[in-house]
């Protein structure tokens, strides 16, 4: 689970560093950002993979989620937009794949599972991905740019909230495995 959580904050970070040089120097971040939707998505789909007992739907999600961010790089979306579909679809395979798994484990009364530490971990982009996806998934009809109160918007408004369950929760579980090793 380390590697991938460490792999998920890496690959944040660097996404985030070269969006803010592109930006500096007024230039499109769209491919970083797409490329970035891609790997976060999958590295989230493998950590959820090492903890389920089955492998070949995870697999075979991500075999799906592979084709279609490909598709959509190169037809639907393409490269000149973001691929908001792309992070859509993937948040759409990671929440059904992380509930399957949990009724699994409540239908075999595994109960000390939703308690365990990479239940956590393996939780917190349930908020991200459900979060985001309803935001991103309304992207036709313009709604993230309505203004809330002030100059916050409701793409701002939604992120800040995602973002903070979503840290938290993995700050929670650094925390707790620190704890565990010590």
């Amino acid at each position: 689970m380390h590697r991938y959580l460490l792999s998920i904050l890496f690959v944040v970070f660097i996404t985030e560093l070269i969006n803010s040089i592109l930006v500096y120097n007024n230039r499109s971040i769209r491919i970083p950002f797409n490329v970035s939707i891609v790997f976060h998505d999958i590295l989230w789909i493998l950590a959820l993979k090492e903890n389920i007992s089955s492998k070949k739907a995870a697999n075979i999600t991500l075999c799906l989620f592979a084709l279609f961010s490909i598709i959509n790089f190169i037809v639907i979306e393409i490269v000149n937009a973001y691929n908001y579909y792309t992070f859509v679809f993937g948040a759409l395979l990671y929440v059904i794949l992380f509930i399957y798994e949990s009724y699994r484990k409540l239908r075999e009364e595994n109960l000390m599972y939703f308690l365990s530490n990479n239940y956590l971990l393996l939780f917190a982009p349930v908020y991200f991905f459900f979060g985001m996806g309803l935001l991103l998934g309304f992207k036709p009809l313009e709604v993230t740019g309505k203004i809330l109160f002030g100059q916050v918007t409701l793409y701002v408004f939604i992120v800040n909230i995602v973002c903070i369950a979503y840290y938290s929760l993995i700050n929670i579980y650094i925390y707790r495995e620190k704890n565990n090793y010590k």
